[in-house]
């Protein structure tokens, strides 16, 4: 009886164990440290960050930041990403923009959660590796990503 209750037991943790590994998100690709899901999250083994790169269009800061605000990819938790962050993504020569090709976009400049006064922003160029302020309803092409720390 004892064998039977064990086997059971085994049987059931068995069960559980491949359920919780279906919830989680397929990996996709790979390149580096940075690995892509299924869901579109793209995770940064070094710096223990996950990314998801927002709508592939022009948006003001204020866009960008209600977009992040509102994303509840995998529970939610997203935020803007802070100047330096942004700079950690900066891989000059790989791929078209400068980062992994992992993260989708066809904007050269992201930006950050910093401010620059009441209507001025932080983006980070990718173009050229750095950052500068400009107004947040700026005219040029800001894309919008999301970052947090993985759980």
């Amino acid at each position: 009886m004892i064998r039977f209750c064990l086997r059971v037991l085994v049987l059931i943790l068995l069960i559980a164990s491949l359920s919780n590994a279906a919830d989680k998100a397929k990996i996709v690709a790979k390149d580096g440290q940075y690995v892509s899901y299924e869901n579109g999250i793209v995770y940064d083994e070094k710096t223990n960050l996950e990314w998801a790169a927002g709508p592939d269009k022009f948006v003001t800061w204020d866009e960008a930041k209600a977009w992040v605000e509102s994303l509840s990819l995998e529970g939610g938790g997203w935020r803007m990403p802070t100047k330096d962050e942004l700079t950690g993504l900066y891989k000059k020569g790989v791929g078209e923009r400068n980062m992994t090709l992992l993260l989708k976009t066809t904007g050269w400049r992201i930006w950050s959660n910093e401010l620059e006064g009441e209507l001025g922003a932080w983006f980070f160029s990718f173009y050229d590796g750095e950052y500068t302020w400009g107004p947040k309803e700026s005219e040029g092409n800001p894309r919008a990503f999301a970052v947090r720390s993985r759980k």
